[in-house]
């Protein structure tokens, strides 16, 4: 058994979507990392600085971490000081008045950030002040999750592989997406078996839902309410947006 394919064994046993698991993992990984030992290299501050750093998620993830596992605020401290050395000329620049036409301006703009700026993009926004790439977290998160889509359906061929997976909460939408776009030509069989499991899935989670919401009428409610029933909603919207640390829907298997 591979690498990818025995950690994703590992998450088919864990509560929610094994690929939202491994994602995460991988993201929470590299902020471990980052704070630990690659505040100060090159390569990864020229990453930080071409997002102008992370998405709001993950930039207030890493300021958790930070907080909560060392008690201090360092690390980020030196990131952001980064930053504000960057675009601080740019705000500079603009509050001078302009004394010339506005592509004059933007050029004028352009020198702060050569390394940084998309050229492309650079009269739909202000130069300087809009990163030219995603979220590095975001990307690797991805990328993790692309890799064990792949694992997942070369795994699939296996009959111990489709048993684990039976047990396990199944892919959320996103990651369900991933894996069936991806392996639609080279896996017409893994494609074809995981749809109908997760057709199955979604009739059961439909059926829950729909008495969760029956119960709720003045009519009958009085009648027990079912654990898969009590849960059916956060399931669905564990399923339809994809699952988060402490969103509710990882602590117990409620769908």
């Amino acid at each position: 058994m591979s690498w990818g394919l025995a950690n994703l064994n590992h998450a088919m046993r864990q509560p929610g979507c094994p690929l939202c698991r491994l994602q995460r993992e991988a993201e929470a990984r590299y902020l471990e990392n980052l704070l630990w030992e690659n505040v100060n290299d090159p390569a990864t501050r020229e990453q930080w600085a071409a997002g102008l750093g992370f998405c709001s998620r993950h930039a207030w993830q890493l300021q958790r971490l930070e907080a909560r596992r060392y008690g201090d605020g360092l690390g980020n401290a030196i990131l952001y000081e980064d930053l504000l050395q960057r675009i601080l000329p740019v705000l500079e620049t603009l509050a001078r008045p302009p004394a010339e036409d506005p592509l004059s301006l933007y050029r004028r703009l352009g020198r702060f950030l050569p390394r940084f700026l998309d050229r492309g993009r650079a009269l739909r926004g202000i130069p300087g002040l809009q990163g030219r790439q995603r979220c590095r977290v975001c990307r690797l998160g991805e990328e993790t999750a692309r890799a064990y889509a792949e694992w997942l359906i070369e795994g699939l061929a296996e009959a111990d592989v489709r048993e684990r997976y039976e047990t396990s909460d199944g892919l959320c939408l996103p990651h369900l997406r991933m894996a069936l776009s991806g392996a639609r030509d080279r896996a017409p069989q893994a494609v074809a078996w995981l749809a109908s499991h997760a057709a199955q899935r979604l009739q059961r989670l439909l059926g829950n839902l729909q008495e969760y919401i029956r119960k709720h009428d003045w009519n009958h409610r009085h009648e027990p309410m079912s654990h898969e029933e009590r849960r059916a909603w956060i399931r669905a919207v564990a399923f339809f947006a994809g699952e988060v640390e402490d969103n509710g829907s990882l602590d117990d298997r409620g769908g």
